[in-house]
Parts: C-alpha cells; structure tokens; sequence
C-alpha cells in the first residue's frame, strides 16, 4: 500500500513539473536537486543505520515522508504551488531517503537466514514491482478525473500501511556497538570498505552507470509527451507497463529458485536490458513502446536482483549499513540525477539520441567490467564460495 502510495505521488510529480515549466531541462532539474540531497546524505545516512535501532529510524523517516505529502498537496489543493516549491519537497524527500533505505536494506538479514538472501531480494522486488503496476495508472487516473492534489493526500493516508507493519515488526534487540570515531570517520572506514572489494567495486559502478543513463521517469513522461502525444493516463499506463515486466521477471526469478552461477546472469541480463533500451529509441507507436518498456523491465529484474543479491552476500555485518548506502546512493541518487542527464540529451539531440546514448554507455561499461572484473564472473554465491572469496581479502583497520 506504501510503495502504491509513492508510485502515484510519483507519477503525479512528473507530471505536474513538466505541466508548470513545459521545459524537460527544468522537468530534469526536480531529479537533480534530489539526487543532490541524496548524495550530501547519503553515506552519512548508512553510518547512522549502523549506529541506530534501524526500526526506530524507519519510523522517523517514513513520518517526515507522510508529512511531506500532506503539505505538498496542500499546496497543490490552494492552488499556490509553483515549480520551486516541488524542487524543496524533492530535496527534502531525498534527505529522508538517504536515512531510510539503508535502514530498510540493513534489516534484511536480521529478517531472513543467508541461504534465503536471494529469494528475500526478490520478494521485496516483487513487491515494489507490484506497486510500480498499480500506482502510475491509478495515479492517472486521479489526475486526470480528481486533479493533481488528491494524489498527494492518498499517498499521506497510504504511509499508516507501512507504520503498523514497522509496529508488528518484530526483531532482535538493537544492541548499540562502542563508536569512539566521529561519524565522518565511520563513513570513511565503510567507503574504503566497499571500494577495497573488487565486487562490490564492480556492482557499485554496474548501480551507478544503470541508474544514470537507463530509463526514469522523466525519459518516459517526455516520450509519452513528446513522442506519443498521450496524456496522464498513457504516461501512467506506461509507468504500469514497465512494471508489468518487472512483475514478470521478479515472478521468473521466484519460479527458478535460487541461482547458482549469480555473476554470469548478471552480465546476461545487463545484455539483454542494453538491446531492448536502444530498440526504444525507434519506437512511435504507444502499443510498441509499452511491449518494449515491459522487455526493459523484465530484464532489469533479473539484473537488479543478481546485483543486489551479491551486494548483501558480500558485505559484513558490522559494514551493511554503511556499505549499502554506497550502492544505494547510486541507485537512487544517480537515477533521480539521471532526470536532469535525460532532460539536457533530450534538448541536445530528442528523445531517440537519449535513450541510443545511454544504451550504449550502460553496454560498454557492462563489457569492461566484465573484462577487468574476474570476481564478477566467478561469483556463484554459494556459502562456502562465499566464504573463500571473503576470507582471500585483505582486511580492513577496525574491522
């Protein structure tokens, strides 16, 4: 009900800039503000997840979100809402963000046993997977029939479905670890933790380079704008629509159990996700982007899975916050940065030279690092591959 929520607010929010501005440069800016909060916070947010009884934190966050929501519909609803205004909720969304998932992603294994850890990575995929399907076109269609504001108070009410679920929660006891080092320090020890691993160095960049040159948001609102001519209610069925293949691959995954050979399905299907983004660029028609919008997701599943599969695998307990806040800084940070990179290639070369740019940037990075990257092709996640590969690294002051 919660990711609902958010898929609509979300939906809304790119509709409503590009409205307001009519410019996809501003549209693309209301992603960079926030991806600029996201990295100021971001590593500081994972320090603080090691540090904090992680419920607790999810609390504090997901109730400055409900806020948020309710003060920006407000203002939509009076009619005084103007594109800056959106820039500040964005900033202080993504501040929130940085605290928030860290500590979301952190709970993961005190939740499931390790041998689950993929099914567990998948199972929360699917869930936002699913939201992603019905949020964008209910979304839509509260645009379209209830106007703009209405989104902003469903996605307020939306956010007492995830507060009860934190309250019935039930985990072990949050016992506080001794931390003479300032914070600043604790952030830096869990950077050159993550970054001294050959994989997660490799899956950082994969994260990083996905996020910023592969679909959003805003590529999609300016090619159901500008390409298809269709209005909230086709920018919300393609939303949908991509994550109708999200649903479907997550669903495969699921099916299959869990994988053995984790880095050669990866590689795999960051192949796949590069061929069916540079076939969007040719698409004109709605029906033919829609099917090609649900092979781009169908694909990213399978990826997004290995990926964060090994990211948790690979990582120590007395790290996870702070390591994941690297690799969630650039999933989430670099994909709303990705917005105002999607709104200057629009304005330089269209739509097509967008989404043919980026295709190609994300394939060549792919092929590199599965040049350079041994690690990333050996990887089969097994408990004692697993336990080779970690005990052959060189270990880390304080750890």
């Amino acid at each position: 009900m919660s990711q609902c929520g958010d898929w609509i607010e979300a939906t809304t929010t790119a509709w409503l800039l590009y409205q307001i501005t009519g410019d996809p440069v501003l549209l693309g800016l209301g992603g960079g503000i926030r991806a600029a909060s996201i990295i100021l916070f971001g590593l500081i947010g994972g320090a603080v997840a090691d540090r904090t009884d992680r419920r607790r934190l999810l609390f504090f966050t997901q109730s400055g979100f409900a806020i948020a929501s309710f003060a920006l519909g407000w203002l939509v609803l009076s009619g005084g809402v103007t594109f800056w205004h959106i820039y500040i909720f964005s900033a202080v969304n993504g501040a929130l963000g940085s605290f928030d998932a860290p500590a979301r992603r952190s709970l993961f294994p005190s939740l499931v046993p390790r041998a689950d850890m993929q099914n567990a990575v998948v199972l929360n995929s699917a869930v936002f997977r699913l939201a992603r399907l019905v949020g964008p076109a209910i979304g839509g269609v509260i645009i379209a029939r209830y106007g703009p504001a209405v989104s902003y108070f469903v996605n307020f009410a939306s956010y007492a479905a995830i507060l009860v679920a934190l309250a019935a929660m039930r985990v072990p006891p949050f016992v506080a670890a001794r931390r003479p080092r300032a914070l600043l320090q604790d952030v830096a020890d869990g950077l050159r933790y993550t970054l001294r691993r050959p994989l997660l160095r490799a899956v950082l960049v994969l994260e990083s380079v996905h996020s910023f040159f592969g679909v959003n948001t805003a590529l999609i609102t300016i090619i159901a704008t500008d390409v298809l001519h269709a209005g909230p209610e086709g920018l919300g069925l393609l939303l949908s629509a991509q994550a109708v293949g999200a649903l479907v691959g997550t669903t495969a995954l699921l099916v299959s159990g869990d994988m053995e050979h984790k880095g050669r399905a990866m590689v795999a299907a960051g192949a796949a996700y590069c061929v069916t983004l540079a076939l969007l660029a040719s698409a004109t028609r709605f029906e033919v982007a829609a099917l090609l919008l649900i092979g781009t997701a169908i694909t990213d599943a399978y990826w997004t899975a290995m990926r964060n599969t090994m990211f948790q695998l690979q990582t120590d307990e007395a790290y996870r916050g702070r390591s994941l806040s690297t690799v969630l800084l650039a999933g989430r940070g670099f994909t709303q940065g990705a917005q105002l990179e999607t709104g200057i290639a629009v304005s330089i070369g269209g739509p097509a030279f967008a989404v043919t740019s980026g295709a190609a940037i994300i394939a060549l990075v792919l092929a590199l690092v599965n040049l350079r990257t041994s690690e990333v092709r050996r990887f089969r996640g097994l408990p004692d591959a697993v336990a080779a590969a970690t005990a052959s690294l060189p270990g880390d002051p304080g750890s």
